[in-house]
């Protein structure tokens, strides 16, 4: 037996048993397991379409849940903040948030083994395929939704187009097409088109669609306003026709007109009662009158009712007029005044005859109004005359009644009318100045004078009280002035100047007294 190699020399050999420092009972290692082969192109693919497929091809289903609630969220959001208003950023949104899926497919899935098998690949495509296809359809069916919609709007049936309209501003939101938008004025058009419709009154009808065109000047709608228009504006000024409210009438008719020129023989027609209204009810509004007749000559004159202007301008004439056949001619004056400048064609017949009665009517109205002593509104008169007429052979008897009227504002006598200026009579009275001062005189009676006695430069301005008889012991050497009258009595006004005016009546007779001094006494 060999020699143990361990054992202490010169001892006894000894067992020793040898002890392990490790355990004896190994830790069991298992590797991990080595990730599934995952196609890094199937997963960005799936990914890209939105909505975290490719996380559940990854075997990642908490992203792919959190991907798909997120995906959820971005859709309800975009509806709820109405995204075809700003497609671009609703866009962006959408291009950021499938980079982000797909970079992080892609960093997930290099991880895993590359995979043999390209059916992962070829699903991902179809996937991507669908999703855009899908979209391309949703907005296929959007834009055809609102071509239906706007065919149904271009038929006026707004109900239909009301429909569609809201299914592309509600479903087919998320086509961001500008369809949206435009399907939105399209709601807002039949909108107001419709409350337009339904109104109570004409007026209120009017009054939207005019609105209306403000508000919506390009829309399709436009043809089916006017027509609405029209039918408003037919309805409503024929039955203001027929209750006999002619004025009101042609107030809608001219609206209607400027909508359908077709109606302008209705137009005229409404001119024509309107003036016969006028004609028939007193007083007699000439101006009016003679504005409706002239309208019809004017602007239609190729209307049955351009027939029966002159006859109608004959019978407004005749009422119009009517006062001055019953002895009231100041009730006619203005009337004739403004026939008499009548330039129309139409109206030349009745503008002759004014213009024949016109300055009678005027002068006949001054002596009326001084014969009944009211002597303000004489002057008045008969000043007109004279400064309208001032070739007219009446003249002379209206400055003679201007000159009495004069007198009886200036004394507060009533005086008659006279005879016509330049009149006299068999009774010479001679009037002589005995101040220093013109005085103008005015004398009515049966006659009328008017003339000024010149300034007595060797007189004085007045004399001491009392003592005035004494300048009128002679004329001689004196300014004075000659008159005729007739016997009876006659009013004296006086003016001089700086001393005032005298008022005096005297009665001129045969026999009588022929020198009418007049002077001026201090205090008086």
């Amino acid at each position: 037996m060999a020699a143990n190699p361990w054992a202490r020399p010169g001892g006894i050999e000894e067992h020793v048993e040898w002890v392990d420092p490790t355990p004896t009972d190994p830790i069991l290692r298992i590797p991990p397991t080595p990730p599934e082969p995952r196609s890094t192109a199937a997963a960005v693919l799936l990914n890209l379409t939105g909505v975290g497929a490719g996380y559940f091809y990854l075997r990642r289903r908490v992203l792919a849940w959190t991907a798909a609630g997120l995906a959820v969220a971005l859709v309800v959001l975009a509806f709820a903040t109405n995204a075809a208003a700003n497609p671009w950023l609703w866009r962006a949104v959408a291009a950021v948030w499938v980079l982000v899926l797909v970079l992080d497919a892609w960093r997930i899935a290099v991880k895993h083994p590359p995979v043999a098998n390209r059916r992962p690949v070829v699903i991902g495509a179809v996937a991507v395929v669908a999703v855009v296809g899908a979209y391309i359809g949703y907005g296929v069916l959007g834009r055809n939704t609102y071509d239906d919609g706007l065919a149904a709007q271009g038929r006026g049936d707004c109900a239909a187009a009301t429909s569609r309209f809201e299914a592309v501003t509600g479903p087919y939101e998320l086509t961001l097409s500008s369809d949206v938008a435009a399907a939105g004025r399209g709601l807002v058009e039949c909108a107001d088109f419709t409350h337009a419709a339904d109104s109570a009154d004409e007026a209120a009808a009017v009054q939207r669609y005019g609105r209306f065109r403000v508000d919506h000047p390009d829309s399709p709608l436009g043809p089916f306003v006017r027509a609405e228009l029209v039918e408003t504006y037919t309805t409503w000024a024929r039955r203001l026709r027929d209750e006999g409210r002619p004025a009101d009438a042609i107030k809608v008719y001219r609206d209607l007109l400027a909508e359908d020129e077709s109606f302008a023989p209705e137009v005229a027609d409404a001119y024509l009662r309107l003036a016969k209204k006028i004609t028939a009810e007193p007083p007699v509004s000439a101006g009016a009158g003679a504005t409706a007749l002239t309208t019809i000559a004017d602007e239609f004159g190729d209307t049955p009712a351009a027939k029966e202007v002159p006859a109608a301008f004959d019978a407004l004439y005749a009422a119009a007029t009517a006062p001055l056949a019953a002895g009231q001619p100041c009730q006619a004056v203005d009337v004739l005044a403004f026939f008499a400048d009548l330039k129309d064609d139409v109206a030349a017949k009745v503008a002759g005859q004014a213009k024949s009665q016109y300055p009678r009517a005027m002068l006949d109205c001054g002596l009326n109004e001084l014969r009944d002593g009211q002597a303000t509104v004489a002057t008045g008169f008969l000043e007109r005359f004279i400064r309208t007429f001032p070739e007219h052979g009446d003249l002379p008897q209206a400055r003679s009644a201007l000159i009495a009227a004069e007198v009886a504002v200036g004394t507060g006598a009533r005086v008659p009318v006279p005879a016509p200026l330049g009149t006299g009579g068999p009774l010479t009275i001679t009037f002589y100045n005995t101040v220093n001062s013109p005085i103008d005189m005015k004398l009515a009676g049966s006659t009328a004078h008017e003339f000024t006695l010149p300034a007595c430069t060797g007189c004085p301005e007045a004399y001491a009280a009392g003592t005035g008889d004494e300048a009128c012991d002679s004329p001689v050497g004196r300014p004075l002035f000659a008159v005729g009258l007739n016997a009876g009595t006659h009013h004296l006004l006086a003016d001089f100047e700086g001393s005032g005016k005298m008022v005096k009546q005297f009665d001129a007779a045969v026999g009588g007294f022929d020198l009418y001094c007049l002077y001026v006494e201090n205090g008086n």
